[in-house]
């Protein structure tokens, strides 16, 4: 008989004060511990389908984006004020969620880095001496117009260029793109030298296709949601 009153509650939220107080208060209860129950599993299966579908390359995707949800209050007296709310407060995986375009918020290039400045995996985060801004600080630019001072006698620019980055552990910025030189040799009036590239800077934005990961995280606990309350009144009406 209970089960059917609170079947009756389900479908129309109004008719809860036709229940006993003790059987109004148990099913607050039961509702309360509900959305409880599937905003943490909504937190967990959005957690899943960051591991599982993105590359992650350090713990700032998921302790960065702050994943969390507020329980609902369970001093609740009114049906309608049950609810628990799972979000993320750092949303900069908006764009997976959603897709979109990335540019430079500067109106510039964007700076691609490759795997050699990931430490040669993809898989790698960058490290902090491979960041744009510290890579920039220690580059030497080939420019056409006059050759860089170089230990090298009668060097052309690129060379030049190439040179002073090879000695100075810098990098070279070459057709917009960023390198590190890994070999320079001198034979002669003959140079040789190897180019391996930090970051590529072809593109003035990108288009990130829809990969959603927090909305689906929801759908299953919603689907459970009766089996869920069921569990949970249960386990309150022992």
């Amino acid at each position: 008989m209970a089960g059917s009153q609170y079947r009756m509650v389900i479908d129309d939220p109004d008719k809860i004060d036709l229940l006993t107080d003790d059987m109004k208060r148990l099913m607050l209860q039961g509702a309360v511990a509900t959305v409880n129950v599937m905003a943490a599993l909504t937190r967990k299966n959005a957690i899943k389908n960051l591991n599982d579908d993105f590359t992650l390359r350090n713990k700032f995707t998921t302790g960065g984006i702050n994943l969390h949800f507020d329980k609902s209050d369970d001093t609740v007296t009114d049906l309608k004020e049950v609810q628990a709310v799972f979000g993320a407060k750092r949303m900069y995986m908006e764009r997976q969620e959603e897709g979109g375009i990335h540019d430079d918020p500067g109106g510039g290039r964007l700076a691609i880095p490759t795997d050699a400045a990931r430490g040669g995996s993809n898989k790698n985060a960058v490290p902090r001496e491979n960041y744009i801004k510290n890579v920039r600080k220690k580059m030497y630019r080939y420019d056409p117009r006059h050759v860089v001072n170089s230990k090298i006698e009668n060097a052309n620019n690129l060379v030049s260029a190439a040179a002073s980055a090879y000695e100075d552990g810098a990098f070279l910025e070459y057709n917009k793109n960023i390198y590190r030189v890994t070999d320079f040799k001198k034979f002669g009036d003959d140079v040789q030298f190897e180019l391996e590239m930090i970051y590529f800077r072809g593109l003035e934005k990108t288009t990130t296709p829809a990969k959603p990961w927090l909305e689906p995280a929801a759908e299953k606990p919603v689907a459970d949601r009766q089996k869920i309350f069921n569990s949970q009144m249960n386990k309150l009406d022992k």
